[in-house]
């Protein structure tokens, strides 16, 4: 019995032991949950005063860039009037200089015209004295030609005259002994024929003599 007592009031004991820590657990975890409030209090209240401080900086920042802003705005204005008139003043003075280029590219077109025109001139007047001295080179060459094309037709002519020639000299000759021919034989003829006349005469005065004779 006195054992069972001493394990129930050692359960007990475990039990308020249990107990106890458990409670200390909440207890130290309640502490924990506390402080971790706590710190992330803090730490909230930490970024928002730091929050406010940027945003005063921010403030002042802007306020004072606005304010730089306006001053650079303001310089820059009187920079750019300034900056206005040195452009009109350089504006003007680039219109005098155009003006001023302008009139010597007309001036030196107007040379270069007259220079082309010139060389122009000159160009067809040397064309024209080559066309002239060409037209001479063709005339000549022309004329060359021409004489040699006679000179060659003469001595074609020539020759073929001098073909005809022998030829009619040729024909003239056998012309002529044809004719002496015929004439020979003409002269053979008519000898024959006094021959014969001379034959046929004789014969006749010797049958009349015979004739006679008989009478």
């Amino acid at each position: 019995m006195a054992l069972e007592r001493q394990n129930v009031r050692e359960a007990k004991q475990k039990i308020k032991d249990e107990e106890e820590r458990l409670k200390n657990i909440e207890i130290d975890k309640q502490k924990k949950d506390e402080q971790r409030l706590n710190e992330e209090e803090h730490k909230l209240n930490y970024q928002t005063q730091k929050l406010e401080e940027v945003e005063q900086n921010i403030k002042k920042i802007e306020a004072e860039r606005l304010r730089e802003k306006e001053i650079k705005i303001l310089k820059e204005g009187d920079e750019l009037r300034e900056k206005e008139k040195q452009l009109r003043l350089k504006e003007q003075l680039e219109i005098e200089e155009l003006k001023e280029l302008r009139l010597n590219d007309l001036n030196q077109r107007k040379i270069q015209e007259e220079l082309q025109l010139k060389e122009e001139e000159i160009r067809l007047e040397n064309l024209r004295e080559q066309k002239i001295i060409q037209a001479r080179i063709l005339e000549e060459k022309r004329i060359k030609d021409e004489e040699e094309r006679i000179k060659e037709w003469e001595r074609k002519f020539d020759k073929e005259q001098i073909a005809k020639e022998e030829e009619l000299i040729k024909k003239f000759n056998d012309q002529l002994i044809r004719e002496k021919e015929e004439s020979e034989k003409i002269i053979e003829f008519k000898k024959e024929e006094v021959i014969q006349e001379k034959k046929e005469k004789i014969l006749e005065n010797e049958l009349k003599k015979v004739e006679d004779e008989r009478y």
